[in-house]
């Protein structure tokens, strides 16, 4: 007992200095050795009934990437204001959730969602509408933005350059869903698909993350419904880890996050 006991006294007094096993000084606020952004897209009934509900239980904030034109943001638009007044990030999931239909298993792609038929201009005054439709909703000049189906190309060309203009970083999903510190580009930032996982799975990623000090996303569609599913049991567990440990983890908006460490790298670079 005495030694878990002085275990968990080296791992509150790690935090509390930013020093970690890998010899890097934590950049993130109060020490924390790892931050996590959580991100749900699609703008689903299941982020209003039961992530929204778990988050604010446990007090986390989080990022909901919105498609505009989606069901849920006719039906329940004051829902999500709500959402965003208690501190949740409404990102930019474009209007109409375009995807390129030429690549495996896009037969559900509309033709007219096809990025492979978009201009990089449609792709500009699309991104550009659900900005200010956003905007109508929470307030906020600036948000985030995330790929549908992680798709970066409109017509054959790269959105990066386009993107710049407009948001200040760009989620992807892919491998561990870490960002490193000292990683620069931000219209690549990873995440983590959390789909059909375990609790235990879901946990272990933000554990890996802290070897590290990185920023580690989550992509989450379904909570506990719709598609691309994650169970409200391991969510919730996922969560209750998180609240647990507010030393080790710093949990915010991908907003809040990028900016932070944009700012952490400036200083540094000085």
């Amino acid at each position: 007992m005495g030694l878990l006991v002085s275990l968990g006294s080296a791992v509150c007094l790690s935090a509390a200095v930013g020093v970690e096993t890998s010899g890097q000084k934590s950049p993130w606020p109060g020490g924390a050795e790892v931050a996590v952004v959580l991100t749900y897209d699609d703008a689903l009934d299941s982020h209003l009934d039961i992530a929204i509900p778990q988050l604010n239980e446990h007090k986390l904030p989080a990022t909901f990437y919105i498609s505009g034109a989606r069901p849920s943001i006719r039906m329940r638009l004051h829902e999500w204001r709500r959402a965003a007044q208690r501190g949740h990030e409404l990102g930019n999931h474009m209007l109409y959730h375009p995807c390129r239909k030429s690549l495996s298993n896009r037969s559900w792609v509309k033709p007219w969602q096809d990025l492979d038929n978009y201009t990089l201009d449609q792709f500009v005054d699309e991104v550009q509408a659900t900005n200010s439709m956003l905007e109508a909703i929470d307030g906020k000049k600036q948000r985030t933005f995330a790929y549908p189906c992680g798709d970066m190309t409109a017509g054959g060309e790269d959105v990066i350059p386009e993107l710049k203009k407009l948001v200040p970083a760009a989620r992807l999903f892919s491998g561990d869903g870490q960002h490193q510190i000292n990683d620069r580009d931000f219209y690549r930032v990873a995440s983590f698909d959390g789909a059909e996982k375990s609790a235990q799975e879901l946990i272990q990623v933000v554990e890996a993350a802290r070897e590290n000090h990185s920023l580690v996303g989550f992509m989450f569609h379904g909570v506990g419904g719709d598609y691309i599913t994650v169970s409200s049991e391991a969510h919730q567990a996922l969560l209750e880890h998180l609240a647990a440990h507010p030393n080790r983890y710093w949990v915010a908006t991908m907003r809040e996050a990028i900016a932070h460490l944009k700012r952490e790298q400036a200083r540094q670079s000085l």
